[in-house]
C-alpha cells in the first residue's frame, strides 16, 4: 500500500511539472507573435535542426499550430513521457523482482499472467494520467494567452493521443525487456538506446539522402512526420505504435510465465 501511495505522489508531482512547463511555455507566445524574423531565421537552419523540433516551412512557427508543436509536443514534452513511461515500464516487472517484492505477490493465489498483465495495465494508466494532465493543462491556459487560436480541440485531443501512443510503445519495450529478464537496468538502457536512435534517425537523415527510407522505420517520423495540430495526425503515428505495443506486452506477458525469477 505505501509503494502505491508512493508512486501517485510521484505522479501527482510530474503532472504538476508539466503544468508548470505549460503555463511557462504559452507565457511566452504574445512576445513572439507575428515575429517574422523569427520564421525568416528557422528557414535558414539545416535540415537536420528543423527536423528536432519539427518544423514545417508552411506552418509558422510564430503561429499558435506551429509555436505550440515546436515548443511542446515534438521537443520537451515527447522526452518527458519517455523519460517516464521508460522507467515505470521497467519498474512493472523487472523492478518489483529486483527489490523483492515481485516474489511475496506472486506467493499469494494469484497466476502470473494476471500479475503481468495488472502490472503493464497500471503502468500504461499511469502514462495516460500524465498526458491527460499535460492536455487539460493546454487546454485551460493556452487560450489565456491566444496560444491556441485557430487550433481544433480535436486536433489537440488527437496530438496527445499520438504523444501517447509514442510513451506507450517505448513502456512497453521497457516492460518487455524486464518481464523477459528480470533487470530493470537492461531494460531501460536498451529502451533509452532506442528511443535516442529512433530520434537522430529522424532528426539526422533528410528525405532526399541516399538513407532517406530509413526514417520511416522510426517512431519518431511517425510522430514527428506533420505537425499534427496544424495538419492534424499521421493515421501511423497512432495505429502503428499501439499495434508494436501490442505484439511487444503479449511477448513480455509469454516469456514472464516461462522463465525461473530471479
Amino acid at each position: 500500500m505505501r509503494a502505491v501511495t508512493d508512486r501517485r505522489r510521484a505522479l501527482l508531482w510530474w503532472i504538476i511539472g508539466l503544468i508548470g512547463l505549460v503555463l511557462l511555455t504559452v507565457s511566452l507566445y504574445p512576445s513572439l507573435k507575428d515575429q517574422q524574423s523569427v520564421d525568416d531565421l528557422m528557414r535558414d537552419l539545416p535540415d537536420a535542426v528543423k527536423g528536432m523540433i519539427g518544423y514545417q516551412e508552411t506552418v509558422s512557427l510564430t503561429s499558435p499550430a506551429g509555436f505550440l508543436n515546436a515548443r511542446l509536443y515534438s521537443t520537451v514534452v515527447p522526452v518527458i513521457m519517455l523519460v517516464f513511461g521508460i522507467g515505470t515500464g521497467a519498474r512493472a516487472i523487472a523492478g518489483a523482482e529486483e527489490d523483492g517484492t515481485l516474489e511475496h505477490l506472486l506467493a499469494q493465489p494469484v497466476t502470473r499472467g494476471r500479475v503481468a498483465a495488472e502490472r503493464y495495465l497500471a503502468a500504461a494508466g499511469m502514462l495516460a494520467v500524465l498526458v491527460a494532465g499535460f492536455t487539460l493543462a493546454l487546454i485551460a491556459l493556452a487560450p489565456l494567452f491566444d496560444a491556441a487560436a485557430g487550433i481544433p480541440l480535436g486536433r489537440i485531443l488527437t496530438a496527445s493521443a499520438a504523444l501517447y501512443a509514442l510513451g506507450a510503445l517505448h513502456l512497453t519495450l521497457a516492460y518487455a525487456i524486464g518481464a523477459a529478464t528480470g533487470r530493470r537496468g537492461s531494460a531501460t538502457a536498451v529502451t533509452g538506446s532506442f528511443a535516442a536512435a529512433g530520434y537522430l534517425l529522424h532528426s539526422l537523415i533528410t528525405p532526399a539522402s541516399t538513407a532517406g527510407p530509413l526514417r520511416e522505420v522510426s517512431p519518431w517520423h511517425w510522430y514527428l512526420d506533420r505537425n499534427p495540430l496544424a495538419q492534424g495526425v499521421a493515421p501511423t503515428a497512432l495505429w502503428l505504435p499501439f499495434l508494436l505495443s501490442a505484439l511487444l506486452f503479449t511477448a513480455g506477458w509469454v516469456l514472464f510465465q516461462r522463465r525461473d525469477l530471479r
